[in-house]
């Protein structure tokens, strides 16, 4: 039966050429076992993942070479649709050939990016982003396993768009720094919001601890208190200023008293 028969056709559209080729024949499917990593003389690492927001789960095979970290041969097994199996085999042959530290640098904007056909276009549709970030948190584990930490390890801050990996700091920091008003422009300079849109706002994909209409408002609160105490700063230095430059006849007493007091400092 036709894919067209299936579902609408213009669903189809929205997944790039490479991605459905890999749905249908992934080539880093399968599993590394221990006898097979001996036999190769390297250190098998087994990493597992699962998404709660969509039931989709990844285990990640690495083969490493113990004494250079790299990483000679990956593959996994994917308990998911059609796109988190893509991701996964994506994400499978990204890490070949790099070190650990490395590897634990592939976001999965690198995966989303690296099964597109033309550069401008998305190989997903939004919605099936969070697939791309399944693929990323189980190379986090897969390292933490290597390397005997948490994979918090890996993360500098709190990430609140897990799609696009932006973090609370730089979304704040590009609010401050641009001047940004609206989550539209949020989205505009870091991507965060822009794929299945589960931070933007409550009621979404799934349930975030930071919302970027929350961050906004709470940001362009700060600026505003900032700017209003700059303000009062600068008007009592300016008033200090023309209070100095008064004689010591034109002050009154308290401030003749202060005059004194600096003198005698």
């Amino acid at each position: 039966m036709a894919k067209n028969s299936l579902i609408n056709g213009s669903i189809w559209e929205q997944y790039s050429q490479k991605v459905q080729d890999r749905m249908n024949n992934p080539r880093y499917m399968g599993e590394i076992t221990e006898e097979e990593a001996k036999a190769r003389g390297g250190k098998l690492v087994v990493a597992d993942f699962g998404a709660e927001s969509c039931g989709d789960a990844v285990r990640l095979y690495w083969l490493i070479d113990p004494k250079t970290d790299r990483i000679l041969d990956a593959k996994f097994k994917s308990f998911g649709c059609g796109t988190a199996i893509a991701s996964s085999d994506t994400m499978a042959e990204l890490c070949i050939g790099k070190t650990v530290d490395q590897a634990v640098k592939i976001t999965n904007l690198d995966v989303e990016h690296a099964m597109r056909d033309t550069p401008d276009e998305p190989a997903v549709p939004p919605q099936k982003m969070h697939c791309s970030v399944m693929a990323y948190d189980v190379i986090k584990q897969a390292a933490a396993n290597y390397k005997g930490v948490d994979p918090a390890h890996f993360e500098d801050e709190i990430i609140v768009c897990d799609c696009a990996r932006v973090s609370l700091g730089t979304i704040k920091e590009v609010i401050r720094l641009n001047d940004l008003h609206t989550v539209e422009e949020i989205t505009q300079y870091t991507k965060a919001g822009a794929f299945c849109k589960s931070c933007v706002r409550p009621g979404g994909h799934e349930e975030k601890d930071y919302y970027l209409v929350d961050i906004l408002k709470q940001t362009r609160e700060e600026m505003e208190r900032e700017r209003l105490q700059a303000q009062a700063e600068a008007s009592a230095a300016t008033s200090a200023k023309a209070g100095a430059e008064m004689s010591f006849e034109q002050l009154n007493l308290i401030g003749k008293f202060k005059a004194v007091e600096g003198v005698l400092d």
